[in-house]
C-alpha cells in the first residue's frame, strides 16, 4: 500500500514537472517568434486632407529587427489598395530601406493596376548580402484625387505588403492606413472588392524592371521549422526525460 502511495505521489510530481515544462516551452517560443519577427509600417502624413483634383504625397517607413536572431530582410513586396472610383496611386519612388546592411545592389519593379485599385513595389537585394534591418523610409507614394471624387473619407491600405527573409518564412506586417478626407468630408465612402496582389498581371500596369534581374520566390531557402519550433522540440525532449528519470525512480 505504502508502495502504490510513493508511486503515485511520483507520477504526480513528475506530471506537474512536464506541465511546468510545457508551459514555459509555450512562453518561450511565443516571446521568440513575438520579439523579432514583426514589421512596422508607419505613413506620413497618416491623415490628409484634399480637394478633387489634388495630388499629395505620403513616405511610408518601415521598421523591423529582422528573423530571429537578426535575421535581415531580403525583399520586401510593398502593396497599396485603394479605391480607383476616389484616388490613383501615380508612382511609387524607392526609398533607401533595403539599402542598409552590407553593399549590394537593390533592384525593383513597379506594378500600377489602378483599375484594381492596387499599386505594387517589389524591391530586392542581389545578392542578399545577409539582409537589411532597421527602421527607414521604404517607399513615397504620389498620390492624385480623382476630379470627379464625392466629399468623404477613403484610405489607403498598405497591410497586403509582404517582408521577406532570406532563410524563414515572410515577416508578419502591421501597418496603418493612409486616411483621406475629400473636400473637407467626414462620412466613410464605399469600400472597393480588391483582387489578390500575386494575381494581378503585369500587362494591366506599367510594369517595369528599372535594375534587370529576377525577383526571389516567395518559398524559404532554409529548413520548414523555424527555430522557435527547435526550441519547443528540445524542451519537450527535456520533459520527457525527466518524466522518465521520475517513473524510473518509482519502480
Amino acid at each position: 500500500m505504502g508502495d502504490d502511495s510513493t508511486r503515485i505521489d511520483r507520477l504526480q510530481r513528475a506530471s506537474l514537472a512536464l506541465v511546468i515544462v510545457l508551459a514555459a516551452a509555450g512562453f518561450t517560443v511565443g516571446a521568440v517568434a513575438g520579439a523579432d519577427q514583426l514589421a512596422v509600417l508607419t505613413p506620413t502624413p497618416h491623415s490628409v486632407e484634399a480637394d478633387p483634383g489634388e495630388e499629395f504625397t505620403v513616405d511610408i517607413t518601415m521598421v523591423t529587427d529582422g528573423g530571429y536572431g537578426g535575421e535581415g530582410v531580403d525583399s520586401v513586396d510593398f502593396v497599396a489598395q485603394y479605391h480607383p472610383e476616389y484616388l490613383e496611386i501615380t508612382s511609387i519612388e524607392p526609398g533607401p530601406w533595403l539599402q542598409q546592411g552590407e553593399e549590394t545592389t537593390v533592384r525593383s519593379d513597379e506594378t500600377l493596376a489602378h483599375e484594381n485599385g492596387t499599386a505594387v513595389l517589389e524591391q530586392w537585394r542581389d545578392p542578399v548580402a545577409g539582409g537589411a534591418t532597421g527602421n527607414e523610409r521604404l517607399v513615397t507614394l504620389t498620390v492624385e484625387v480623382a476630379a470627379d471624387a464625392p466629399a468623404g473619407e477613403t484610405a489607403i491600405d498598405v497591410t497586403e505588403t509582404s517582408v521577406g527573409l532570406e532563410q524563414s518564412y515572410p515577416l508578419q506586417v502591421h501597418g496603418q492606413d493612409v486616411s483621406v478626407s475629400i473636400d473637407d468630408g467626414d462620412e466613410s465612402l464605399e469600400s472597393f472588392e480588391h483582387p489578390d496582389p500575386d494575381e494581378l498581371e503585369a500587362t494591366e500596369a506599367s510594369d517595369t524592371d528599372e535594375n534587370g534581374g529576377e525577383p526571389p520566390t516567395d518559398e524559404p531557402d532554409g529548413s520548414p521549422f523555424g527555430p522557435g519550433a527547435f526550441v519547443l522540440i528540445a524542451t519537450v525532449f527535456v520533459g520527457l526525460v525527466v518524466v522518465f528519470l521520475s517513473t524510473r525512480g518509482s519502480r
